[in-house]
């Protein structure tokens, strides 16, 4: 299994201030990777607090689009240094009792996420278990702003990752992630992370893949506001269908879409990515 269809199993939060582009396969000693993206999401209605779908009035929504930029570096062959930006436009409509629509956007560098990720075990060079610890840091504040471009806080993650090949029943590779995310704000959020991927290849340089991944966070601020950016006590569950092209052994393209599911205090939206892979 060629690690080039390894590197990038794409999971796109879009709790708007978040995006992961890596899954938990070692980068290589000395060896780097670059990844820009685009991103965009959008969502009309909502899941209330009990999990019940409630219609968006005609006007409302949310709307998301984000400029991306990850780097990797292999720092040793198990531990490597990570860094992901993100650049959000941000935009929320709301209507007032008069019907009147009102829109308010905001836009400028989001959180930015900087850490290390480190493989605790291998099995066979064909399958790893590592465990990635990063630090949160806004790059903006929210005074002045039409609407807040995220918490404005700094925080923390540790997450465990466990990625491999497969090679018995068909060709393929999975990743599963599992973590702990928790905001320095007295109103937190905590928040609990998953995904679950699974990958073939295709023939002409190709892969495709499934995932299904979702947040569970928790606040003392249990309230819902239409920028979904600021929202605190919530749950989401989505699947996103990825499909990627290698071009070359140093550049791969990637693009996903993706639909929530089930929700509790969240939006029902949809949305997708456009990634390119450079391995320098």
């Amino acid at each position: 299994m060629k690690k080039l269809y390894i590197i990038c199993l794409s999971l796109i939060i879009l709790s708007p201030a978040w995006q992961q582009a890596y899954a938990g396969w070692p980068i290589g000693k000395y060896r780097s990777i670059v990844i820009p993206s685009f991103s965009y999401y959008t969502s009309k209605d909502k899941w209330d607090s009990n999990g019940i779908k409630v219609t968006g009035e005609n006007g409302s929504g949310f709307t998301s689009y984000a400029i991306g930029l990850y780097y990797g570096y292999g720092l040793t062959r198990r531990m490597d240094l990570l860094v992901n930006v993100l650049a959000p436009y941000q935009s929320s409509k709301s209507v007032t009792s008069a019907g009147v629509v009102t829109p308010q956007n905001s836009s400028g560098l989001g959180d930015m996420q900087v850490g290390i990720s480190y493989a605790l075990a291998n099995f066979g060079y064909k399958s790893y278990l590592s465990i990635q610890a990063t630090g949160i840091v806004p790059l903006y504040k929210n005074t002045n702003r039409a609407i807040a471009l995220g918490y404005g806080a700094y925080g923390s993650e540790v997450k465990l990752m466990y990625s491999g090949g497969i090679s018995r029943l068909f060709k393929g590779y999975y990743n599963l992630e599992a973590g702990y995310r928790r905001f320095f704000d007295a109103e937190g959020p905590n928040v609990l992370v998953y995904s679950a991927s699974l990958g073939v290849p295709v023939p002409g340089r190709n892969q495709a893949s499934v995932e299904v991944g979702g947040q569970w966070a928790s606040s003392n601020n249990k309230s819902f506001s239409q920028n979904l950016s600021v929202n605190r006590d919530f749950a989401f569950t989505k699947a996103g269908l990825n499909f990627g092209h290698a071009f070359t052994r140093r550049f791969s393209l990637f693009a996903n879409g993706f639909y929530t599911l089930t929700g509790r205090n969240s939006g029902i939206g949809s949305g997708g990515s456009l990634q390119a892979i450079v391995k320098i």
